[in-house]
């Protein structure tokens, strides 16, 4: 079967790799790839076990520490038991498509400007010519063509805006978090193989940009000094957030064609971590081929529920108020006192632990947390 993959990153690299060592002809359209992007890189430990991408030479630099902090005077810092690591995002592509290529297939550095459907087949359209293939599928992120041809698009209010400066030089083994009072998301510092990625998430909205990169270079100057500013190199993307009632409508896969990665909304919409999911919903429609419904089931079953919990939670951890304050603050004043906590975030970091599990495992965890504060254990 002839399938045609449009976008090269994580999901669509991988899907076309695993696809074409199934025997498959496979086509890989992207007119950038390998390209840099504005996250982290963070890869959980869960992601480093599962995928043998992450066996071979990809330069990383794994994290000993992690520090969560609360606007200027509440922090904790975590030592990672299944500490993560960090990657540039344009070596891991550069290395997944080299993984493809070496498995038979044919990128073609061109940008797609339409799909359509041409009998039983698709018409894949570019600048220069087209393609038919027998089966489709979009991996070409948040603003997918093919999702908003073939499903839905996703709208304004379920989309988050990353924006992220590129430092250059080394940097401890440190991770950074910063939540402020004001600000639906989070900024990050993150330590990758020889730069510093420092970042911001938040919900997309009109002047965001500008008012995000005030705020970044007000952090970056703090940690750096304004000099490092002229060296620094900006960039911004968007990433899926979806909303409960989104995940009910959300379409991922039909007859002849499929979603993967951020294309299919696969993300988590509290921390915007995605590398996983890319990677495993490639896994899954790989194993699931040519079966739309159990590709769309299993795909629920493994992530989508818990994302969806995500979802939910969402509201709860950004806006809500625990014991007369900002939730956020609480929960890292409990970590300082509680070493049960602590675990728990760590957990939550690795990709351990799942939302769908959280209610529970903070219940009975409760006598722990109680006996941690009581005692008045401080391991921050």
């Amino acid at each position: 079967m002839h399938i045609a993959v449009v976008g090269g990153g994580p999901a669509g690299g991988w899907s076309a790799a695993l696809l074409a060592g199934l025997g498959h002809q496979v086509t890989l359209f992207d007119a950038q790839a390998p390209w840099e992007k504005p996250c982290g890189g963070g890869i959980t430990m869960k992601a480093l076990d599962r995928f043998a991408i992450f066996d071979g030479s990809l330069t990383r630099k794994t994290v000993e520490q992690i520090t969560i902090s609360f606007g200027s005077d509440t922090a904790v810092t975590l030592r990672p038991a299944s500490p993560p690591a960090v990657v540039s995002r344009a070596d891991l592509g550069k290395c997944v498509l080299d993984h493809a290529r070496r498995n038979g297939v044919h990128v073609v550095p061109e940008r797609v400007s339409h799909v359509q459907r041409d009998g039983r087949s698709w018409k894949v359209s570019t600048r220069t010519g087209a393609l038919h293939a027998d089966f489709l599928i979009g991996a070409d992120g948040a603003t997918s063509l093919v999702r908003r041809l073939l499903s839905r698009p996703l709208p304004p209010e379920d989309l988050c805006i990353t924006l992220g400066y590129f430092i250059p030089g080394d940097a401890p083994a440190h991770m950074k978090i910063f939540f402020l009072p004001s600000l639906e998301g989070y900024v990050w510092s993150f330590p990758r193989p020889n730069h510093i990625s420092y970042g911001l998430i938040t919900r997309s909205s009109p002047g965001w940009a500008a008012r995000g990169k005030v705020l970044l270079g007000n952090f970056i100057t703090a940690d750096f000094g304004a000099e490092v500013m002229h060296q620094a190199e900006f960039y911004s993307a968007h990433v899926p957030c979806l909303s409960p009632p989104a995940w009910r409508k959300n379409i991922i896969a039909g007859d002849g064609w499929a979603l993967v990665g951020d294309a299919a909304g696969l993300v988590d919409p509290i921390t915007g971590e995605g590398i996983y999911f890319a990677f495993r919903s490639a896994e899954i429609l790989a194993h699931t081929f040519g079966q739309s419904d159990a590709y769309i089931g299993k795909i629920w079953a493994e992530i989508g529920r818990d994302l969806a919990r995500a979802s939910h939670v969402y509201k709860r951890f950004y806006g809500s108020r625990f014991l007369g304050a900002d939730f956020r603050k609480r929960t890292l004043q409990l970590a300082q006192r509680s070493a049960t906590i602590r675990e728990i975030l760590d957990n939550l970091i690795a990709g351990d632990q799942s939302y769908l599990g959280l209610k529970r495992k903070l219940f009975y965890s409760l006598p722990a947390v109680c006996w941690d504060v009581l005692t008045r254990r401080n391991g921050a």
